[in-house]
């Protein structure tokens, strides 16, 4: 072990890990940004997972069952997304457990490098190559934005359920005679400034119609 940490193959192993977290954490950004672009046409997405949520939405309105708290099911069907076996909610945190990977390691190697009587330079290189590493991933966030992508797909996926499916359903399981009452009313209003539309018509014709008898007479 001492011969392999003074070879520095520990920081060579923080470096790789360090790499692998920010490659996942692109693969992540990809994935949000396909998930929005599908929630922001949900209502006719083809991912199994947003379709299965709008089915089972559909389904609680369909045995009179109203749905109270959207996002909570929101967020927990995050959970069932599911992605190279992570959750999509999990899948954000790919930099956190990147960077709480690079602090165990570089605690373990700092008290290893005590252990062993390493010289000063060692533990210098290592803090740095240490710091580095996590100065990236902390980086990487800002750039990739995984966070914000995660919370613009659950608004997106939220505002579909509360704002578009939750009151169409409402007034076609749980309110259908409102819903009827109002479709009379409207048709016969539509049918009601039809007719009157016709009979104002009809009225303008006859006027012009005795205008031109009357000038016809005259003459």
């Amino acid at each position: 072990m001492k011969q392999f940490l003074q070879d520095y193959n520990m920081v060579f192993a923080m470096a790789a890990i360090g790499c692998l977290t920010v490659m996942m954490k692109s693969i992540t950004a990809i994935v949000y940004y396909k998930l929005i672009c599908q929630a922001e046409q949900m209502g006719t997405s083809d991912n199994k997972y947003m379709k299965a949520l709008v089915g089972k939405f559909t389904a609680s309105y369909k045995l009179k069952r109203e749905v109270h708290n959207v996002k909570c099911i929101v967020d927990k069907s995050m959970y069932h997304m599911r992605f190279f076996g992570i959750s999509a909610a999990g899948l954000k945190n790919t930099g956190i457990y990147g960077i709480a990977v690079e602090c165990v390691l570089l605690v373990a190697s700092l008290l290893l490098g005590i252990y062993y009587h390493l010289p000063s330079e060692w533990y210098a290189l290592t803090a740095l190559s240490s710091a580095a590493v996590i100065i990236l991933l902390v980086t990487s966030e800002l750039l990739f934005q995984t966070h914000r992508k995660y919370k613009l797909l659950t608004l997106h996926m939220t505002d579909y359920l509360e704002n578009i499916l939750q009151p169409k359903l409402e007034k076609e399981y749980l309110h259908p005679e409102e819903e009827k009452k109002y479709q009379h009313e409207y048709f016969e209003n539509d049918e009601l400034k039809e007719q009157q539309g016709e009979a104002a018509a009809s009225l303008e014709d006859l006027k012009l119609f005795e205008e031109f008898v009357e000038e016809y007479l005259a003459d």
